[in-house]
């Protein structure tokens, strides 16, 4: 797989009383403290008007990380728009460890509303490239076995399950399905390793 245009999101186990907006100064503080390894952080937007859209933004040169709204489930999408060097399963490595580390640093923030947690038993994946990575069985069969291995390795599973629906009108997209949710602190210690 050529592209490097990654996401994925991971959900938040209990959204309830939870506004995208306390994403803002968070993600501000971030940007003054330079907070984000190998980013250069350069703005945060709010787009909580947007029904199920993309929530809180900050944007990065390398990628913008978002609270998203998408589907009505507040998340935390990492999507990657600069090349990454390496093959596939490093790029996947490098897009998962990124969104993982953003996720600790969220799960570790005071500020929003008396702790927030991830599940990690759910993400999703997608690749943002119609050209190299349009969503079509094909693609899965090029990507699916560099996932489940990464994956496997990642969770400590091998009954890791990928769900993928081929449609013309939406990116090429992968549910994954994890035994169980893993803290987002251990999956960030044992991504280096998968």
């Amino acid at each position: 797989m050529d592209s490097y245009k990654c996401s994925v999101k991971f959900f938040v186990e209990n959204p309830s009383g939870l506004r995208v907006e306390e994403f803002v100064p968070v993600f501000h503080r971030w940007i003054q403290d330079r907070a984000l390894r190998d980013h250069q952080l350069i703005d945060v937007a709010d787009y909580k008007h947007v029904h199920e859209g993309p929530g809180t933004v900050l944007v990065s040169h390398e990628a913008n990380i978002h609270a998203d709204l998408a589907e009505g489930k507040l998340g935390l999408l990492y999507f990657r728009k600069q090349p990454l060097p390496g093959l596939f399963h490093e790029r996947l490595r490098a897009v998962f460890g990124y969104a993982l580390r953003a996720a600790v640093m969220l799960e570790d923030e005071k500020s929003l509303n008396g702790g927030l947690r991830f599940r990690t038993d759910n993400p999703v994946f997608r690749i943002h490239d119609r050209l190299h990575a349009p969503n079509t069985p094909q693609t899965f069969e090029q990507v699916q076995g560099e996932l489940e291995t990464f994956l496997s390795k990642l969770y400590g599973e091998s009954s890791v399950a990928l769900t993928h629906q081929p449609s013309a009108e939406s990116l090429f997209e992968v549910r994954i399905q994890a035994p169980r949710s893993v803290p987002v602190a251990t999956l960030l210690d044992r991504v280096g390793n998968a």
